[in-house]
């Protein structure tokens, strides 16, 4: 079923954002006094997008589309530590995930 598939993806996306934030934490800033660890914060949305390699002399991978502008909204008001995701995303995967925190659908890691 084509739902299950998107549903198993937009979880298996939830994970690694959860894992990079952890990993994140252990990375410690050089010349930090105090001493401080990476701060990663994530936006999470799911959409269409349009996306390949672009340039020649030096190709880089590129994602365009308005799902993409959202995620970028979802993590640019998201704080330090969390992941912020979109209703769509939230709608999909609520009932598979425990740690949501109020009504703004963040999870902190």
């Amino acid at each position: 079923d084509e739902y299950l598939h998107a549903k198993d993806a937009a979880l298996n996306a939830l994970d690694m954002a959860k894992d990079m934030v952890r990993q994140a934490q252990h990375v410690i800033i050089p010349k930090s006094m105090p001493i401080e660890s990476v701060q990663v914060r994530v936006g999470i949305h799911i959409g269409e997008v349009t996306c390949g390699v672009l340039g020649e002399r030096l190709p880089k991978f590129a994602v365009f589309g308005s799902a993409v502008n959202l995620a970028a909204r979802m993590e640019q008001t998201s704080l330090p530590g969390r992941i912020r995701v979109s209703n769509d995303f939230y709608e999909m995967v609520k009932d598979s995930e425990t740690e949501w925190e109020g009504d703004k659908k963040c999870i902190t890691v």
